[in-house]
């Protein structure tokens, strides 16, 4: 394109319209730029609740096996202790249950101190 007809196409049109364009150009790069800042931040929030439900699962699953497991070595290490226990608890049942909930609680304290040691 001859430049001669671009400078007079451009000396045509008022500084208003060429404002306005330019406006409107930043703007909309400005909104797209946005956007994809925006999308990145829900595709992070789904990826971290999704690993929340996964770890709340898997900590679902393995509280009650951990907690059997402490279940039997205290009560083939401390008989007598597991013995007051569960009779303070009205129950073998209730101390398990207990133990696992202390699991359960023990998994995610674990959890909490991994996230404060990698920030």
């Amino acid at each position: 394109m001859n430049p001669d007809i671009l400078f007079n196409r451009l000396e045509q049109r008022t500084e208003r319209e060429l404002f306005r364009r330019s406006f409107k150009a930043a703007a909309d790069s400005q909104d797209s730029m946005f956007k994809k800042f925006e999308n990145r931040k829900r595709e992070q929030l789904k990826v971290t609740i999704a690993r929340e439900v996964k770890w709340f699962l898997i900590t679902i699953i393995l509280a009650p096996v951990l907690g059997f497991v402490f279940f039997y070595a205290f009560a083939n290490l401390m008989q007598e202790t597991m013995i007051e226990l569960a009779i303070f608890f009205n129950g073998v049942e209730t101390l398990f249950l207990i133990i696992s909930g202390i699991t359960f609680l023990g998994i995610y304290l674990a959890r909490l101190i991994i996230w404060a040691l990698k920030q």
